[in-house]
């Protein structure tokens, strides 16, 4: 029978703590007009979409969906169905590459990607492309958004730099979605970097990968479980060895991507330090990539100085006053008074 099927769902809030949201009980009901309402519900995945901008599932290895998010302009809602295969959601010609893509990331794939044209009922034929990858506790992620921008671009322009850019901004829909980091954070943090490297003199040439670099630095995290990723106080120390593996996880989603080797320098090592305490290499000085010295600054100051579910912003005078103190043991010194001059309006 035909009918609107409301869900009790979750607002989610963000601190931008390690890229961490907290889930907030809210009356945010979400309606999918034209879902069928049958014993345990099942929802066509057209209906659902004439609804919503993307979707994000987490399944268990058989494709059973244990939640999923939707995302409708600038509000985002969390589902916990009861009982739903994602297989079944799925129009013939979509179900057939889902199955081949479940296949390949079974047999070990990082991760697998197709696209289709959807009919939906009230915004006619659209283009959707589909990426499922693992996470670490061996369930499932599906993302699937909507491409019909680029596929009206493509048909006119085909390069490798036009794939490149639209395949950084699906990892970035879809981390936005997995763990609900504002977009905000990453671009002041791209903006801050840019304007850091042009003050040091980096070359032209480079700032392309600086940028795609700060794009993508936190893309690893999307393979975290989420009752790590989405945990709302502080990480125990297995939690944290968890964590420490995104930045490898990062490498593996993008090797593979065609000219993004020097991208790949920010988002496999802004985490170490300039004493060699950092992670995942635990690189010192100058064999830290100048690129992930540079973005240091940038994402520590941004970290500071937004608020976190267990302390509220630091202003921006504490805010430095920390990253002077971390000269030599976090930071680049040779760096360290550039960013600073250009924070304080130098």
């Amino acid at each position: 029978m035909l009918g609107i099927v409301e869900f009790g769902v979750f607002k989610m809030t963000t601190h931008g703590s390690e890229g961490m949201g907290i889930q907030q009980d809210a009356n945010f009901p979400f309606s999918f007009s034209s879902a069928i309402n049958l014993p345990g519900f099942n929802l066509g995945l057209a209906e659902m979409l004439d609804e919503a901008d993307d979707f994000l599932f987490v399944m268990d290895p058989q494709g059973r969906v244990l939640s999923f998010k939707a995302r409708n302009g600038s509000g985002l809602s969390l589902f916990t169905p009861s009982r739903l295969m994602v297989r079944d959601m799925m129009p013939i010609r979509a179900r057939q590459k889902f199955v081949q893509a479940l296949d390949q990331v079974t047999n070990g794939n990082r991760f697998a990607m197709f696209e289709a044209m959807l009919m939906l009922p009230e915004k006619g034929a659209a283009w959707y492309e589909f990426r499922l990858f693992p996470t670490i506790d061996h369930h499932l992620v599906l993302f699937i958004w909507n491409i019909n921008d680029y596929k009206n671009i493509s048909s006119t322009i085909s390069n490798i730099p036009f794939s490149i850019e639209k395949m950084i901004k699906g990892w970035s829909h879809a981390l936005y979605l997995r763990d609900f980091e504002t977009e905000d954070h990453t671009r002041r943090v791209v903006t801050m970097t840019m304007r850091l490297a042009a003050r040091l003199g980096v070359p032209e040439q480079e700032m392309l990968h600086l940028r795609r670099g700060g794009e993508l630095h936190d893309i690893g995290k999307i393979a975290i479980p989420d009752r790590i990723l989405l945990k709302s106080g502080a990480l125990d120390e297995e939690e944290w060895r968890v964590m420490h593996r995104h930045p490898i996880i990062a490498i593996d989603l993008l090797t593979s991507v065609p000219h993004l080797g020097r991208s790949l320098e920010i988002p496999r090592s802004h985490h170490e330090k300039w004493d060699g305490s950092g992670y995942p290499d635990g690189l010192t000085g100058e064999h830290i990539p100048l690129s992930a010295r540079i973005f240091a600054f940038a994402d520590v100051y941004d970290a500071l100085t937004s608020d976190r579910p267990y302390r509220r912003a630091w202003s921006q005078v504490d805010a430095l006053q920390y990253i002077r103190k971390q000269s030599g043991r976090h930071f680049d010194p040779s760096i360290m008074p550039v960013f600073i001059d250009m924070l304080s309006g130098g």
